[in-house]
Order: structure tokens, then sequence, then C-alpha cells
């Protein structure tokens, strides 16, 4: 289907994309003029539905780096790796513990006892860390990665 819809990346053509990029535990990222194309292995969130999940609630909550699907990437009949794009943030550098702190309460969301965890009557977001956020020279804060839960729907 995703041959047929254009959709599909062979692996052999991946770093078309852009330039690789930092990965981690379940992104290979490659890094364009303005985009930042990330590869997803499932590896954290365990399905399509669950990462297509993630990504509503990313883009919920933070919007100025909203991720937009891309298409599919692998190895005919062996593997299916989603991609996803989120805009690239120029000029910036990981934000310290202490931004990434404030930012959150400015959201409305409460620290918890763990490093990087935040909460509110509605979400649990966390592993919000210097690597997963970033602040460009103005001093604007980006979430650029975040582990995000639903607890209970806004009323």
């Amino acid at each position: 289907m995703a041959k047929a819809g254009g959709y599909w990346i062979p692996m052999m053509d991946i770093f078309d994309l852009g330039v690789p990029g930092p990965s981690g535990n379940e992104n290979d990222t490659y890094v364009a003029d303005n985009i930042i194309y990330k590869v997803n292995n499932l590896l954290n969130s365990g399905s399509i539905a669950a990462l297509l999940k993630k990504i509503l609630l990313h883009n919920l909550l933070f919007p100025d780096t909203a991720y937009s699907f891309y298409g599919f990437a692998g190895f005919d009949s062996r593997t299916v790796q989603p991609v996803i794009t989120q805009p690239r943030i120029a000029d910036a550098h990981p934000a310290t513990q202490i931004m990434i702190d404030t930012y959150m309460a400015a959201l409305g969301f409460e620290k918890t006892t763990q490093e990087g965890r935040f909460s509110n009557e509605a979400y649990e977001v966390w592993d919000l860390v210097p690597r997963n956020v970033l602040v460009d020279e103005d001093g604007d804060i980006f979430v650029v990665d975040a582990e995000i839960k639903h607890i209970q729907p806004i009323s």
C-alpha cells in the first residue's frame, strides 16, 4: 500500500533524506535544511498505532515542534519503519534542566520527583531532559522528543 501510494522509501535510498544526525533508542535522524526526518524502529512505541497516538499528543502539547507523517522506510518484505518529520530548530543547543522545569511550569505542569517528568490533570510527560529539549538564540524552548501519556480526558 505504501509503495502504491508513493509513501515507500527503500532503505538503500534513506540517505537521500538528509545528512545522518544524532540517533537514539528509537529513531535514526536525517537532517535537511529546514526539517528533520526521523526513521522510527517502533522499539519504544511497539506499534504504528501507538506511535501515531504519541505524535498526536506531542502535537497537541508542543505545536512548535509538531510532527508530520512522511512515509515508510524499510527492506522489501522484511521491515517497515514509519518516517516522521519535524521542523529543524536552527542555531539551537540543549536547554538546561532549570529552563525545562520553568517552561513546563509555564505550561501548567508540575515537576514530579523523577528528573524530567511532569504531570498535570490530563497528561504525564517524561524524558524532558537536555538532549530532548532545545533552546534557540532568543531563549525560546522547543521540545523535540518526549514521552507522553494521556491520564484522563480534558473536560
